[in-house]
């Protein structure tokens, strides 16, 4: 670090110095990224939701946080993480969905599940009986929430899983078994939960992202929610509207932020108000 300091004072070369020293270090971690969306460019058919996987330190840190907000085991938390990601039946039924489905052409073959990862653990861990997602999409977090749900049934726990999503096209990877443990709710969310009659024990936020929307969504299920529900939000990164809702109904709140491993994207997180354990 002295040195660097020195250059400043060298007659008219230091500053120069100085200057070139500090844009090729900012330059050198700006190339990073810019080397994954070229990449990216070639190499993937996605146009939204972009999928990748998480690096292995960002892992273990999802794993804490499920162990805060539904009240296990590091451990256990890490294992259910690896049980998704080793799933390969799941891997198996969501390839053969893209390469049947003329929407496939704009998914990726390489199965990456992201924060989704968090998502299946909570549902693990906590074998809610009824989960609700707003927001579908292809599908990918139907299929992921209804593997744990299948699990759970295993080990005598069934439940069931709502995905609701504004667009009929919806959900083309949600199928075969995994369509047996739920439904899929086409229309406006706000309006589908309106009319959902379920005590929710896991709810996830992922449909419209704009901040009145959210907190329309937040406000219509409060009393639909089973007592201990845990509520996720997949826009805590761009608004305060879970951070509010777990402060209106006397939860906790926490955030688990992404690491996502060789993609451009900076990735998104994880909102969770959830009680304490």
């Amino acid at each position: 670090m002295r040195w660097k300091r020195h250059l400043v004072n060298l007659p008219l070369v230091g500053p120069l110095l100085l200057f070139a020293y500090r844009a090729r270090a900012s330059a050198a971690t700006g190339l990073g990224p810019l080397r994954e969306y070229a990449r990216w460019l070639v190499a993937s058919r996605e146009l939204t939701n972009y999928t990748y996987d998480l690096t292995e330190r960002n892992k273990r840190h999802l794993a804490w946080f499920v162990t805060e907000v539904a009240g296990i085991a590091p451990a256990a938390a890490l294992g259910y993480i690896q049980e998704l990601e080793n799933d390969e039946d799941l891997r198996a039924h969501i390839r053969s969905a893209i390469q049947s489905s003329p929407d496939g052409r704009f998914s990726d073959r390489e199965i990456r599940f992201g924060r989704r990862l968090g998502w299946y653990a909570i549902a693990r861990a906590t074998k809610p009986g009824v989960v609700v997602e707003t927001g579908v999409d292809k599908g990918l977090g139907s299929c992921v929430l209804a593997a744990a749900l299948r699990r759970n049934a295993e080990e005598g726990r069934p439940g069931i899983y709502y995905g609701t999503d504004i667009d009929p096209k919806a959900g083309f990877l949600f199928g075969g078994e995994y369509a047996k443990v739920g439904k899929l709710l086409y229309g406006d969310s706000v309006e589908s939960l309106l009319r959902l009659d379920a005590g929710i024990g896991l709810f996830i936020n992922d449909s419209d992202h704009s901040v009145d929307y959210e907190a329309r969504e937040y406000a219509v299920i409060e009393s639909k929610l089973a007592g201990s529900a845990i509520v996720l939000g997949d826009n805590a990164h761009a608004t305060d509207e879970l951070l509010r809702f777990a402060e209106r109904s006397g939860r906790r709140f926490l955030y688990f932020r992404e690491q996502p491993d060789r993609h451009w994207y900076p990735g998104a997180g994880i909102g969770a108000a959830y009680f304490g354990h």
